[in-house]
């Protein structure tokens, strides 16, 4: 189950370090593989995306919306820096809203867990044993649900709503 501490984490990501895309590399001179960093608590872990991950998991938890709020693709010059600078900034700005977006819906379902869809893209699954026990990470994310709210993996489907 993917929780969160959410008193660690400020009412809007605008201002908060908690995902970000720090960098990016280019493997084998072909692709580019963005580097998401998510930092809850002192855990910090990195989740490297390429640009077709974040279409598909945009495909999947917007599934009814006919235009994307990715940067576009680019054919030609795809691995230009400047290109990537750029993209990097608007994927991040993206995954930051699409967090917010998640933990504000979830709030107002009265659950308490990243939609299971957004969880496993910024891969919680891998670092859900930081949590020791269930108790310990209902009790945290309790504190949290009472403040006032302001604020991929290729191959697998995810309902969008579903909880980890």
């Amino acid at each position: 189950m993917a929780l969160l501490d959410l008193d660690n984490i400020a009412p809007r990501l605008d201002g908060n370090s908690m995902i970000s895309i720090p960098h990016y590399k280019i493997k084998d001179g072909k692709y580019t593989v963005y580097i998401i960093k998510v930092a809850i608590d002192s855990t910090v872990w990195t989740v490297e995306r390429r640009y077709s991950d974040f279409v598909a998991f945009d495909l999947q938890r917007f599934e009814d919306r006919k235009k994307s709020f990715l940067p576009p693709k680019k054919l030609v010059g795809n691995l230009d820096l400047e290109f990537l600078d750029e993209r990097r900034i608007e994927l991040e700005k993206y995954i930051r809203t699409v967090v917010e977006l998640d933990l504000w819906l979830q709030r107002r379902r009265k659950q308490y867990a990243l939609p299971s869809l957004t969880a496993r893209f910024l891969d919680f699954q891998e670092y859900d044993s930081f949590f020791r026990t269930l108790e310990e990470r209902n009790v945290r994310l309790i504190r949290y649900v009472h403040k006032p709210a302001e604020s991929f993996e290729s191959g697998y489907r995810w309902h969008k709503d579903e909880v980890l």
